[in-house]
């Protein structure tokens, strides 16, 4: 899953870049959660509360300009990939500051979209080995190797590994949805574990490498316990 925000003051342009912007990014297989905004207050918000890894970014807008949103995600100390999206040659230079990953113009939109497009997938890709989240301290991020399993609690999650625990808010849908593809197992309504980190099945729970007992779920016991031991193979 790729988390992508745009943000133009033109709506209909912003309606054009959106179409746009998913079709290139449906040809590199990850799927999409698209936020698009022509009013950059409510980007602003947006960023604030949710991690984008991707934005697309008009530098020339009314009272909160693109700058303004850059300067944002520097103070935030984010890991999120920002293309300026201009006619504005001129502002081109004075956005250096905040070493965007890439430039487009608007001009040349359709050339331009299929080559950012491939080098933020690459990019991405590099970073694929760590989980991301934000906690209440602020933006954190962990190699998914570390991670032992996730535990969900009402609307949040704790993340576990062998030294620490990381509470953010989310849910145990939406994890799995980023992690499945990097060997984890929904065991029980309330855990993910990380395959690499199962040590046995013991019983009808599995013991982890730091000798944690957790139970496996009884709605499909006997599927999960497969998919369990075709993995420690």
């Amino acid at each position: 899953m790729i988390n992508i925000a745009i943000c133009d003051d033109e709506k209909r342009v912003l309606d054009d870049l959106s179409v746009k912007i998913q079709k290139a990014f449906d040809q590199s297989g990850y799927a999409l959660n698209l936020f698009s905004t022509d009013n950059s207050f409510v980007l602003l918000e947006y960023l604030k509360n949710n991690i984008s890894d991707v934005l697309f970014l008009d530098i020339d807008m009314p009272k909160l300009g693109g700058m303004d949103i850059a300067q944002f995600l520097t103070d935030k100390n984010t890991e999120t990939l920002l293309v300026f999206v201009t006619n504005h040659d001129a502002l081109v230079y004075q956005s250096f500051l905040y070493h965007p990953f890439g430039f487009i113009r608007k001009s040349h939109f359709d050339e331009e979209i299929g080559i950012v497009s491939e080098s933020i997938v690459r990019e991405l890709q590099k970073k694929n080995e760590y989980f991301s989240f934000k906690t209440n301290e602020g933006y954190c991020r962990v190699l998914t190797s570390d991670i032992l399993y996730l535990e969900s609690k009402q609307n949040y999650i704790n993340l576990h590994t062998f030294d620490k625990t990381f509470k953010f808010r989310s849910t145990i849908i939406s994890v799995e949805n980023e992690l499945t593809v990097k060997g984890f197992i929904r065991i029980h309504k309330g855990f993910l574990v990380n395959g690499k980190h199962i040590f046995r099945v013991y019983g009808e729970n599995i013991e982890l490498d730091d000798k944690t007992l957790l139970p496996i779920g009884r709605t499909n016991r006997d599927n999960i316990k497969k998919m369990i031991m075709r993995y420690m193979r």
